[in-house]
């Protein structure tokens, strides 16, 4: 097997989310794909493990962002140019009317993925939510909790983050694949445009697009209520934030996607012993928690992710 490191620190969210990307990526391929993190190292950054070597493995990574292109440029309006394009896969909406219309094409396009071997296209299509999923909440505060990108009203996940850093994906290299994942790539020259970071921490962009496509493990839901429903979030006493659980043993893509769905991630702080006691059962022993920062008015959306907090169960 051979253990692929994401090459940032695992105490950023944007790395956690990179290394469920790659996996997700493998998994799609039905390629053998398992996610551990080393508990002893300080930084904790997270690895795959494969079959695969890393420039096969890479091979896929640019394979499937090459594959994305069709859905992510898609837009409402054909021909627009610059800030008037508008994604047919928003992540937020400026007002509920454009919601409407953004699902009817939204479902059009899908219909034309369907039967494709398009596979991470249609995934990563439920992990940025539907604009029904908005109900509840101001739309432009995006589809799950985890689609802030700063910027103002007329920003949006898709163009923001999704269509910047797709093309570096579908064009690189083995080469860089297999100096990345050794720990040889050189300082990022890119700012982290997530928003799953601190303000100013630079990420390579194909670890922005590797943990984009992590979304597809987080898909959003909906609760009785209407709210959109993104796992793994906690929301207590005006706080937010995302908690992960630490994997000291590697963990299959079915079963971490499994794992991140279990309520008592999102169950609100501190844990009773018997919350504990359950995710010591389910192999957990460690958890890691991104408290989000936001900073949004009523004209802009601006919030991002702190650097993680781990907890002993």
């Amino acid at each position: 097997m051979q253990r692929l490191t994401v090459p940032h620190s695992g105490r950023l969210l944007v790395s956690q989310l990179s290394a469920y990307g790659l996996a997700a990526v493998l998994d799609t391929y039905a390629e053998d794909a398992f996610v551990g993190h080393d508990p002893s190292s300080l930084e904790m950054q997270p690895h795959v493990l494969t079959p695969l070597d890393a420039a096969q493995s890479g091979e896929l990574v640019a394979r499937s962002a090459a594959e994305c292109e069709h859905m992510l440029e898609a837009d409402l309006e054909p021909g627009q140019t610059g800030n008037s394009r508008r994604p047919v896969m928003w992540a937020r909406a400026t007002s509920s009317d454009r919601a409407s219309g953004a699902l009817r094409a939204r479902e059009a396009l899908l219909d034309d993925e369907e039967g494709s071997e398009r596979l991470l296209a249609v995934a990563l299509a439920a992990g940025l939510g539907a604009p029904a999923a908005w109900l509840g909440e101001r739309p432009q505060r995006g589809a799950t909790r985890l689609d802030g990108v700063m910027g103002n009203y007329t920003s949006d996940f898709v163009r923001g983050v999704l269509r910047r850093c797709r093309p570096a994906a579908a064009a690189s290299e083995a080469s860089y694949f297999e100096r990345a994942w050794a720990g040889r790539l050189g300082p990022p020259d890119a700012e982290d445009k997530t928003g799953w970071s601190p303000p100013g921490t630079r990420i390579d962009p194909v670890h922005q697009w590797l943990a984009a496509v992590g979304l597809i493990l987080l898909p959003v839901g909906l609760s009785g209520s209407g709210w959109g429903m993104t796992p793994c979030f906690r929301h207590q006493h005006g706080a937010r934030e995302i908690t992960l659980p630490v994997l000291g043993s590697t963990t299959a893509v079915p079963r971490l996607r499994a794992l991140l769905q279990r309520p008592e991630l999102s169950a609100p702080a501190p844990l009773s012993p018997a919350l504990r006691a359950k995710l010591r059962s389910l192999g957990i022993s460690e958890l890691i928690s991104f408290v989000v920062n936001d900073r949004s008015s009523s004209q802009s959306v601006a919030f991002s992710f702190g650097r993680g907090e781990r907890t002993e169960l």
